[in-house]
């Protein structure tokens, strides 16, 4: 089976659209599987995206040098508007603010018949071309409850990204004076929420924030709401790091948080503090992360506000044995949800 793995990216932006692809070319490769991948160039302006979904519609990916590709295996939106008999969709959200994000204060889209007329493109050639495939996975129960709401479209089963192999996140029953929060520093992923929680947790709690801002500015935006709080003396920024190095932070921390807004997925943060057996603090309007951490039991699950993710915090930090549980049953959550390579790909290529 010759298969070729489709997606879209933004240029000189790094986020998990890409890495999904990256591993699982790699984990076919690994396998002896003829596999290669193909990523399109999208600029995600709302006015746009119709445009460039034509464009690759008139691409022809059903062969390659004269010979014949099995299994189209498309990722990010609107990849799936390529052509190919054999097309199946790992599916990881829509253009969110034509869908989920309409009308909410995270979306860009104006809402005006100059919008709708945009969002109403957007809707209509997914339905037509997410129907071409032979079967749609999803990443969460999240994405799969919004195919269905959205296009009406049922998913054929979740399929919960893994990190890669060789990843160097290892348990760890260490456990420090800081709470550990590594992500893009954006609006959606609400550092700023951890920051506010700060002044309601002991004096000797710390939180280190790792990570590199999309927007000009965001950081040293932290930095002055920590000020005015009066928490900069307990909040770290430590700015881009690599993997190994965020792996150090992970199994020296007492927890870690996941704060996005109705993310697609659990984030791979989730996984990687579970890969690491600890807890995950995440909020109750998360999105992905609430279908594997359980309040109690490998996390906490509080409202989003300052009061509540600060007690949160307090708890995990003042109960380090209880953390320590905590994070075991994490580790344990991975295997009890199927979070492999081989659970992926025995889909993907059946």
């Amino acid at each position: 089976m010759r298969v070729l793995i489709a997606s879209t990216f933004v240029p000189f932006i790094e986020g998990g659209g890409t890495k999904i692809v990256d591993d699982l070319h790699r984990e076919m490769k690994a396998r002896g599987i003829d596999s290669d991948v193909v990523l399109l160039p999208l600029y995600s302006a709302w006015d746009e995206i119709a445009e460039q979904t034509l464009a690759f519609r008139l691409l022809d990916v059903t062969e390659s040098a004269g010979n014949r590709i099995d299994r189209l295996i498309t990722i990010r939106y609107p990849s799936y508007a390529l052509r190919h008999p054999s097309k199946v969709a790992w599916f990881i959200h829509h253009h969110r603010e034509a869908y989920d994000l309409w009308g909410t204060k995270w979306g860009g889209m104006p809402e005006n018949a100059v919008g709708r007329h945009y969002r109403n493109m957007m809707h209509r050639s997914d339905d037509i071309y997410l129907r071409e495939c032979q079967r749609i996975y999803t990443n969460s129960a999240v994405v799969a409850d919004r195919l269905q709401k959205f296009s009406g479209l049922t998913a054929d089963r979740v399929l919960y990204p893994p990190l890669a192999s060789g990843h160097p996140f290892r348990p760890s029953r260490e456990s420090g004076d800081y709470i550990f929060y590594p992500s893009r520093i954006t609006r959606i992923k609400r550092q700023d929420l951890a920051i506010r929680a700060m002044p309601h947790t002991p004096h000797k709690l710390r939180l280190v924030i790792a990570g590199t801002g999309d927007v000009e500015g965001s950081v040293d935006e932290l930095r002055v709401l920590a000020t005015e709080l009066g928490v900069l003396d307990r909040v770290e920024f430590t700015g881009w790091i690599s993997e190994e190095r965020k792996a150090e932070l992970m199994a020296g921390c007492v927890g870690c948080l996941y704060l996005a807004f109705d993310e697609d997925s659990y984030g791979y943060v989730t996984l990687e503090a579970f890969h690491s057996a600890k807890p995950v603090i995440t909020l109750t309007d998360s999105g992905g992360s609430l279908e594997v951490v359980r309040d109690g039991k490998n996390g906490f699950v509080c409202e989003p506000t300052p009061v509540a993710l600060g007690d949160a915090m307090s708890r995990l930090w003042a109960r380090p044995s209880v953390a320590r549980t905590m994070g075991e049953r994490a580790h344990k959550t991975i295997e009890e949800f199927r979070i492999d390579w081989d659970h992926v790909l025995e889909n993907l290529l059946s």
